[in-house]
């Protein structure tokens, strides 16, 4: 098989997403010879001179593409002689989900599908290389609003060069043709908010990476919606008659959810071989009075995550308010990757008042303290 020599450039193509193209001759000659900068689907290709037939003895052995060939959205035409199904098959980034469907061994790719002329035997891959079609498609994560969205992009590194291919914002499918180095060097890179994560084309497994680790754990979320039983508080009230009925202060916690995670928006990403534990819970505490709501004067509790010997506390304080004090929280702590065990617990106090002007005045003990019962979580690891 003739091989051509030409450089391997890397140019942008006008319209849609920014699409990667190469320069690709349509016969054997020197870096000099006329050439045309292909895009794929279906693109247009921008004549630069006439491009010179091939030869007959090129014509009869075929052609091989230049070293590092990449062609973006090749046709579902070509016919491949194995197809790869990788087992790490995704690449989980804060925005979405990017999946390697399936990668196709070619041989030979006929010169039509690449934009290129006809040449019997079709065009292979150059000496130490393989010809790869990977097919991949991004689902985009719909927690997040477009506008708040983090952003993720697709690149190909190839000969030590990385150029973008594609920004992945919404839901999309690509097939890219590229001449993969047999040493393993050429990789889809996705990156996100100045993180990377590599996959290996000739293959289409995705590399381990000790950042984005949490993202594949097996048992990453819990959602146990549990609510802590902690009993109210009773406080004395009297009137200028007499005793009167007490003050009812009920407390609740309930955590929602929690989550191992290799990246937040507050936080950004994990340190490597770390994750982000992320517990997200809501509280509420009332003060109930037959006749007039009592007050809240202050309150303060505190959400107690223990992993191993490590206590973390996301505490909150509240003051003057009236009948109930509430609200929603997230809280964030680096943990090992390997936890799996996790407990919280809540406590707190309060001092209750009675409003002035509703005739009420407290009779005896303002304040009370409250705790609860460890919750024990589990993040089983195959």
């Amino acid at each position: 098989m003739t091989s051509t020599t030409t450089r391997t450039l890397f140019i942008r193509s006008g319209a849609g997403l920014a699409a990667l193209s190469m320069l690709a001759l349509a016969g054997c000659g020197s870096a000099n010879d006329a050439a045309t900068f292909q895009t794929g689907a279906g693109g247009a290709s921008e004549e630069m001179s006439a491009t010179p037939a091939p030869t007959e003895e090129a014509a009869a052995g075929g052609e091989s593409v230049e070293p590092g060939f990449v062609y973006d959205d090749i046709s579902k035409n070509v016919t491949s002689t194995a197809n790869l199904r990788p087992e790490n098959d995704q690449v989980v980034v804060p925005n979405g989900t990017l999946t390697i469907n399936s990668v196709q061994e070619v041989s030979t790719v006929k010169g039509e599908d690449l934009g290129l002329g006809t040449v019997d035997g079709g065009y292979g891959a150059p000496e130490g290389e393989a010809l790869r079609v990977v097919d991949v498609s991004f689902a985009p994560n719909e927690e997040f609003p477009d506008s708040d969205a983090p952003t993720s992009d697709l690149s190909i590194e190839v000969g030590g060069a990385q150029e973008h291919l594609y920004t992945l914002d919404g839901e999309q499918d690509h097939r890219i043709l590229v001449s993969a180095a047999e040493d393993g060097t050429t990789q889809l890179i996705v990156s996100s908010e100045g993180h990377e994560q590599q996959v290996d084309m000739l293959t289409g497994e995705r590399a381990d990476d000790d950042v984005a680790a949490a993202y594949y754990l097996s048992t990453p979320r819990q959602e146990p919606h549990h609510e802590f039983p902690i009993e109210s508080d009773r406080f004395p009230t009297k009137s200028t008659t007499g005793p009167d009925e007490d003050v009812t202060t009920a407390y609740s916690f309930q955590v929602d959810s929690a989550t191992l995670s290799a990246w937040t928006a507050e936080d950004g990403w994990a340190e490597p071989d770390q994750a982000w534990l992320v517990v997200d819970w809501k509280y509420e505490v009332t003060a109930e009075h037959s006749i007039i709501s009592g007050r809240i004067d202050r309150f303060d509790a505190a959400l107690a995550i223990k992993v191993g010997d490590d206590v973390t506390q996301d505490k909150v304080h509240d003051e003057d308010k009236n009948r109930h004090a509430e609200g929603n929280r997230s809280t964030s702590v680096s943990v090992p990757i390997e936890t799996t065990d996790v407990t919280v617990s809540v406590s707190g106090g309060v001092v209750i008042s009675m409003s002035g002007g509703s005739g009420l005045q407290m009779a005896g003990e303002t304040t009370g303290e409250f705790a609860s019962d460890e919750l024990k979580l589990s993040f089983p690891q195959e």
